[in-house]
């Protein structure tokens, strides 16, 4: 299919966005919304993976989980997300949503990240309330979190895949790296043709 041909964003973005209202249609209040939202999130984060230049070896090499994901949550979320300082004066908020809910709930089913020590338990809270980005206040040693909560979350995903959609449509090297990837591991259900 020719590549300067929309159709096949199109339909990514509508099976997408559908996967979505299905999860706040079925939202129970629990982890599980989280987890489901998580792991759609990895996905399209992985989208917009790229090769770059090790600077060790000087070898092209493809961007690290981190990379990519931050650099996904960077430039398609609500700048809400990549501005949010925790109290600690950390504004790392992208970097901790790649440790807390890719590595830690979307691969290990735990919100303590993966034990490299970039990843602070307790940087992120999830929640059912009806804010998003809200600084909790409450008794160390989770006085330095934020809470995402999930219908404000789910939207600000919305947000980010039009966002990155909007880009493809614009910039044929995302479009082609974009459609590659859900050619070669189109998420479930999905064939594109």
């Amino acid at each position: 299919m020719n590549l300067e041909n929309n159709d096949e964003l199109e339909k990514f973005k509508s099976y997408m966005l559908e996967r979505f209202l299905e999860l706040e249609r079925d939202s129970r209040g629990t982890a599980w919304d989280f987890v489901g939202l998580s792991v759609s999130l990895d996905y399209l984060a992985s989208l917009t993976k790229i090769h770059v230049i090790d600077q060790r070896t000087g070898k092209l090499k493809c961007q690290s989980g981190s990379e990519y994901f931050t650099s996904f949550i960077n430039n398609f979320f609500p700048e809400a997300y990549s501005q949010f300082t925790y109290r600690c004066g950390s504004k790392d908020l992208p970097e901790q949503m790649y440790r807390i809910l890719r590595c830690g709930l979307a691969h290990a089913f735990s919100l303590y990240g993966e034990p490299s020590g970039r990843g602070r338990t307790g940087s992120i809270m999830i929640g059912h309330g009806v804010d998003n980005l809200i600084p909790a206040q409450k008794e160390p040693p989770r006085d330095d979190t934020v809470i995402l909560n999930f219908i404000p979350f789910i939207n600000d995903v919305r947000t980010a895949l039009n966002n990155l959609i909007e880009a493809a449509r614009f910039d044929s090297r995302l479009k082609e790296r974009v459609l590659k990837r859900i050619r070669a591991q189109p998420p479930l259900q999905l064939i594109l043709e």
